[in-house]
C-alpha cells in the first residue's frame, strides 16, 4: 500500500524587531517601518548600530521594525538573487528619515528610481528615497556605508 504524504506551507508569524528602547506594545509612541514582503530591502543598520542578522521579509514572514520618533540615519541592502556563482552586484543605500510617533510606514525597493523608498501609510509626508552609497561585487564583499 502506497504512503501518502501531505505536505505544506504555512506562512509564519509577522516579526516585531525593537530598536534602541523603542516597544513595538506601545504603537502610539513609537514609529512602526515594515518592510514590503513583493519588494524587499534589507534594513541592515540604524544610526549605525548594526543588526546581529539579516532579516529578509517575504511571504513566510514581514519584519516590522519599531524605532524612536525622530531623525534616524538608516543602512539598506539590496537583496541579492538566489544564484551566487552568477556575477551580481549588491547595492547599498543611506536613508535620512524623520520618523513621527505613533505613525506606520512602509520601506520598499522601488524600481523605478533603482533605489529604496520609504512611505508613510498616512500619507501628509513625502516619500523619502535612498541614496546609492556603494556597489560592490557579492562575493567580494559588504558594503561600505561610511
Amino acid at each position: 500500500m502506497p504512503a501518502i504524504l501531505a505536505a505544506g506551507c504555512a506562512a509564519l508569524s509577522h516579526s516585531f524587531v525593537s530598536v534602541g528602547d523603542a516597544s513595538p506594545e506601545t504603537p502610539a509612541t513609537v514609529a512602526l517601518v515594515t518592510v514590503d514582503t513583493d519588494r524587499p530591502v534589507l534594513l541592515r543598520a540604524v544610526d549605525k548600530q548594526h543588526f546581529l542578522g539579516v532579516q529578509v521579509s517575504s511571504k513566510l514572514r514581514a519584519y516590522t521594525y519599531a524605532l524612536t520618533p525622530g531623525e534616524h540615519v538608516l543602512w539598506l541592502s539590496s537583496a541579492p538573487y538566489g544564484l551566487p556563482f552568477v556575477p551580481q552586484r549588491r547595492k547599498c543605500f543611506v536613508l535620512t528619515v524623520s520618523l513621527l510617533a505613533g505613525s506606520s510606514y512602509t520601506l520598499r525597493s522601488d524600481d523605478g528610481n533603482q533605489a529604496p523608498i520609504l512611505t508613510n501609510e498616512a500619507g501628509g509626508q513625502p516619500d523619502v528615497a535612498g541614496m546609492l552609497v556603494d556597489e560592490p561585487l557579492v562575493l567580494e564583499r559588504g558594503c561600505k556605508w561610511q
